[in-house]
């Protein structure tokens, strides 16, 4: 049997047939792992968009005067804003507690001022629960804060 040039070129040709497939099931794999990576970020995104963050800390308004501010610093809008003082009640006013508390809706960037009563012998430190409602479900964050 004689080889002749076309045998050799058409198992040549056979073979790269074969490495291009295996390149191309390879780079199939590839783009269906990024693909997945891709849409599990966008989830993500898609979650964080929704998500309200509260955060409290005390401001200094004046030269005596201070408030406890409440901010919404997430992406999404805080529902049904609730504050537990679990430390540091003679700080904060309780009229104004009971008066904005629950509060119906916090807006993105969004704050709520309270009332804060620093004196000589007040507590240097106050701590809150706060509890809401949003589109990712809800949250909870205890916070800690010092006056001065």
């Amino acid at each position: 049997m004689e080889v002749t040039i076309s045998d050799v070129m058409a198992v040549a040709a056979f073979g790269l047939s074969g490495y291009t497939l295996w390149r191309q099931r390879k780079g199939d794999e590839l783009t269906r792992r990024l693909n997945a990576l891709q849409i599990e970020k966008e989830q993500a995104e898609s979650v964080s968009s929704k998500k309200a963050d509260l955060f409290a800390n005390f401001v200094k308004t004046g030269k005596t005067s201070y408030q406890f501010k409440i901010f919404n610093r997430g992406k999404g809008t805080a529902r049904s804003v609730r504050m537990d003082v679990l430390a540091g009640n003679d700080l904060l006013e309780s009229h104004d507690l009971t008066e904005k508390f629950p509060y119906p809706t916090l807006e993105p960037h969004q704050a709520i001022s309270l009332l804060a009563a620093v004196y000589m012998g007040s507590p240097r430190r106050a701590t809150v629960k706060l509890s809401w409602d949003d589109d990712a479900g809800g949250g909870e964050k205890t916070i800690t804060d010092d006056v001065f």
